[in-house]
């Protein structure tokens, strides 16, 4: 495995990633659960979880685990909305992945582990018919800090490489001051064709509101038919201090880089996971089968009391 990366190349804004436009206005999505997840005492923190669908050891004192899904029972409550095109709607605590007006099964459907684990896992579909572009479920709200989120993706043997990027995972920001919904300060994707790379894109937000964009690529093989393991340790960025974000691949760092990583918001940026393909959107793209990619045990580690990794 190659060295971390730390010497990006910036380039300026593109059409890869299309920020969404839809916001609800619950007022639970605004909690910060730290301090009630860490009231619950030494007892929940010892508890062994998953992270990004394996086993992990229990956690750190620093350490709160304040949201997971490793998709195994019926409830969705842990998430707030849910976005497929043009499409969001919030997701109540009461809601299930069974509901089929919310979560669309030709979009969201619990499945079995393609990989053979018996374990289930979450599939999401975009359909390949010139209208589809989006299939996500987002998480907000946590407040400034530091927090470790873990992610995991399966590429089936039948992804068909694309030239421009397919979004698994992304941390938005909110709209302007002029109004206007823009680039996700962060988003993990797949880029490229014939041979796709993984890549970290990184928004900085410009005095005169547009965004510069730093892609970096991240020295891992994509690999169809596997597990791909992701953490992605998020130390959010203010006016006066640099932030940090550290990704690891299945163990390994494969990226560490400081300074600005967000736009500096009242809120930090919400997590969205699943799949986004803004360059789908006009259509006019050749034939190919409906875009699908299977995600499992998704987890966020709030790691503000930490010290620096």
């Amino acid at each position: 495995m190659a060295a971390p990366l730390r010497a990006p190349t910036v380039s300026g804004m593109t059409n890869d990633d299309v920020s969404q436009t839809h916001r609800t206005a619950l007022g639970r999505l605004l909690l910060d659960r730290r301090t009630l997840l860490r009231a619950s005492g030494a007892a929940a923190l010892a508890t062994t979880f998953a992270v990004a669908g394996r086993p992990a050891s229990a956690s750190a004192a620093c350490e709160a685990l304040v949201h997971q899904d490793g998709f195994a029972t019926p409830s969705a409550g842990n998430w707030t909305a849910r976005i497929f095109d043009g499409a969001s709607s919030p997701v109540g605590a009461g809601d299930v992945w069974g509901d089929q007006t919310l979560f669309p099964p030709a979009r969201y459907a619990i499945v079995p582990d393609p990989a053979g684990s018996g374990q289930p896992v979450m599939r999401f579909t975009v359909p390949a018919d010139q209208v589809s572009y989006r299939a996500e479920i987002a998480r907000r709200q946590f407040a400034l800090g530091r927090y470790r989120y873990g992610v995991s993706h399966y590429i089936p043997t039948d992804y068909v490489p694309f030239r421009y990027g397919t979004i698994l995972a992304q941390w938005h920001g909110y709209t302007l001051p002029d109004g206007r919904a823009t680039n996700p300060p962060l988003a993990l994707l797949l880029n490229g064709a014939p041979t796709p790379v993984w890549e970290l894109h990184v928004y900085r937000l410009q005095p005169d509101l547009t965004t510069q964009l730093t892609r970096h690529t991240l020295p891992v093989p994509v690999q169809y038919g596997r597990w791909n393991d992701w953490t992605v340790d998020i130390t959010w960025s203010t006016p006066s201090t640099p932030g940090r974000v550290i990704v690891t691949h299945g163990g390994t760092t494969v990226l560490d880089i400081s300074g600005d990583n967000n736009y500096h918001q009242q809120w930090p940026p919400y997590f969205q996971t699943g799949i986004y393909r803004s360059s789908w959107r006009t259509g006019g793209y050749p034939a190919q089968p409906d875009l699908q990619i299977y995600h499992r045990g998704i987890t966020v580690h709030d790691l503000t009391g930490c010290a620096a990794g």
